[in-house]
């Protein structure tokens, strides 16, 4: 049992573009929106020092630009092209040619812009690149997996292509859910691939990634009203990843593939589809950058996180925000160790406060972020060094993932730990908690805290901490820690799992319902000798399956039923007495009988 106490539960592109003159942008007027002028958010901010030279400059709640002018300090003025937002309520500059390295960019508008200097323009600077000999510390292969066929791994007849690792559930009790279980497994031996599994940790689908990729943040969301299933994918640099999100619909199709934009490269870490339509994402960039406030050199090598929301459809970006922008290198908790790339920030997790604000974990700060969407300044931080907030006992976090805010004016995360082993900090195990946020008294208490039931836990990176409809809790261990752990409310555990074989695990874990029913057709292999025949059924990501029936004959066009068995598993291994068939078929039967979907005909091997 863990120490607990009481918890609540967690709550088409528009086809217009113009071209515009080398200097200036007549008045720009976008649909729906009234024509009295506010402030027009701006895109990278005022003060960014870290932007990209391929970017665009976004501009958001703008009903009216007028006279815009984009000018770089090394490159001169820019013409482009405007391109309207999907959602009507912004409009990104794309410039005729990409920015210099180091170069000061000043926009300027008739228009008021958020963040403009006395004179009313935006000014933000081109990152500079790290010095030459930074560079053997960012190149090379990415990190490795043993990605192999180890004997605990699950093997099937009817599809030998799929061998992904099992999942062993020492602890089901009633009151557990019902969800499915989502986990992007890596780190090998087994296959790489985002996974369901049932309940009772049956699997339901399973897609193998091949190394050198890895599978991320593996969950079902819901993308324009629709329920999607989403991960990362990509390849994964001490920690840090360059890949792309992929949207897949309930019949396995993708929908869409999500990248960064402004020449960047998505990271692993979040993939958070919105209601809007968009995805906020994170990206890492090296950058050459002062580092003396921390002790390190003036031209060293870090790290800038970068938070973006991207629409999903077009690629277009919503917003953009920078750590180096607007958190000091001072609060990076790790000290520099000579140059090697330093990383003060390391961006882990986005959630929505409001519609104004969002939530950023940066986990080698110890800390939360409240971030103004509008501006990108930081409005508080909980945690680390100079918290905004009176840290009850039992509140401060060691490397923590996954900070999500509630309803009820609570945030839950996965604390790491003391494994992480951050300078002068305790160790101590990895947990969940809840904290109790009073963002007007300025104080953080613990309200409930989880710990692994077995042994104390220690997970160095990694991990994630849900809250279920129902208040029950879920947690997943992290990296290098194959196991996930559901609480009641009042703290007991009535659900235990670890995926196998050892070696294997998942950045994060969830529960979540899910209806698939794939476009490809149902598999079927069989043999046969004498009088038996063993047919072996399955269907890759169908959900609803109760039982399979089994057609034979003598030829396709004359099979005859052979009788129907209940589903066991992934795979159903039928027994057919009696002559040996010439052909053989499967479908797949619901709860009612019903077909759902029929296998192509196959010829059983003779043995």
């Amino acid at each position: 049992m863990a120490s607990s106490s009481t918890v609540e539960p967690r709550m088409g592109r528009l086809p217009w573009s113009a071209r515009i003159s080398a200097v200036i942008v007549a008045a720009l007027v976008l649909p729906g929106s009234a024509a009295a002028a506010a402030t027009v958010d701006v895109y990278p901010t005022g003060g960014t020092n870290t932007a990209n030279p391929a970017t665009q400059i976004s501009f958001r709640g703008a009903t009216k630009l007028n006279s815009l002018s984009v000018t770089g300090s090394k490159t001169g003025r820019h013409g482009g092209r405007m391109v309207i937002h999907p959602d009507g309520h912004g409009v990104s500059f794309f410039p005729d040619h990409s920015f210099a390295y180091g170069e000061l960019v000043t926009v300027s508008s008739a228009t008021k812009l958020t963040r403009a200097d006395g004179s009313g323009a935006v000014r933000f600077r081109i990152l500079t690149p790290p010095v030459s000999g930074d560079r053997k510390y960012l190149d090379g292969k990415p990190s490795g997996d043993p990605e192999g066929d180890p004997k605990e791994a699950q093997h099937f007849h009817s599809r030998k292509d799929l061998r992904p690792p099992d999942l062993g559930i020492s602890t089901r009790l009633p009151g557990s859910s019902n969800d499915d279980i989502f986990l992007a497994v890596k780190s090998g031996p087994g296959q790489n691939g985002p996974t369901i599994r049932d309940a009772g940790g049956r699997l339901i689908w399973f897609k193998h990634i091949a190394v050198p990729d890895s599978p991320y943040d593996f969950r079902a969301q819901t993308y324009r009203g629709k329920p999607v299933l989403t991960w990362w994918q990509g390849k994964i640099y001490t920690g840090k990843g360059r890949g792309h999100g992929v949207v897949l619909d309930k019949r396995y199709r993708t929908v869409a593939t999500v990248n960064a934009g402004n020449g960047f490269a998505m990271d692993q870490h979040e993939f958070q589809l919105t209601p809007q339509g968009t995805a906020l994402i994170i990206a890492f960039e090296p950058v050459r950058y002062n580092l003396s406030p921390a002790g390190g050199p003036r031209d060293g090598t870090t790290w800038d996180s970068i938070v973006q929301e991207v629409d999903v459809k077009t690629g277009l970006i919503y917003f953009e925000w920078h750590s180096l922008a607007e958190v000091s290198v001072r609060l990076g908790t790790f000290p520099i160790r000579g140059r090697n790339p330093y990383d003060p920030f390391h961006a882990n997790t986005i959630a929505v406060l409001d519609n104004d604000h969002l939530l950023v974990s940066a986990r080698n700060t110890n800390a939360l972020f409240d971030i103004n969407r509008h501006s990108g300044r930081v409005v508080w931080r909980l945690g680390g060094k100079r918290s905004s907030f009176d840290m009850g006992p039992g509140t401060w976090m060691i490397g923590q993932h996954d900070a999500i805010p509630h309803g009820d004016g609570t945030i839950t995360a996965f604390d790491n730990g003391g494994s992480t082993r951050f300078p002068d900090m305790p160790d101590r195990p990895s947990r969940g908690v809840r904290l109790g946020v009073d963002t007007s008294a300025k104080t953080v208490s613990l309200v409930h805290e989880y710990h692994h039931p077995g042994k104390q836990v220690f997970t160095r990176s990694q991990g994630g901490m849900q809250v279920l409809p129902g208040g029950n809790v879920f947690v997943s261990w992290g990296g290098g820690q194959p196991y996930m752990t559901e609480f009641t409310p009042s703290g007991d555990v009535v659900f235990e799992a670890s995926i196998l074989p050892a070696g294997d695990d998942t950045y994060r874990a969830y529960r979540l319902p899910w209806h698939g029913r794939p476009v490809r057709r149902p598999d079927v292999i069989a043999s046969t000798g004498g009088s038996r025949t063993d047919v072996y059924a399955s269907w890759n990501g169908a959900t609803g399956v109760r039982s399979w029936e089994v057609l034979t004959g003598d030829s396709p066009g004359s099979l005859h039923s052979a009788g129907t068995v209940s589903r066991t598993d992934f795979e159903t291994h039928i027994v057919v007495t009696g002559s040996s068939p010439a052909y053989v078929e499967v479908r797949a039967l619901g709860s009612h009988g019903q077909v759902l979907g029929t296998s192509g005909v196959a010829r059983p091997k003779r043995r």
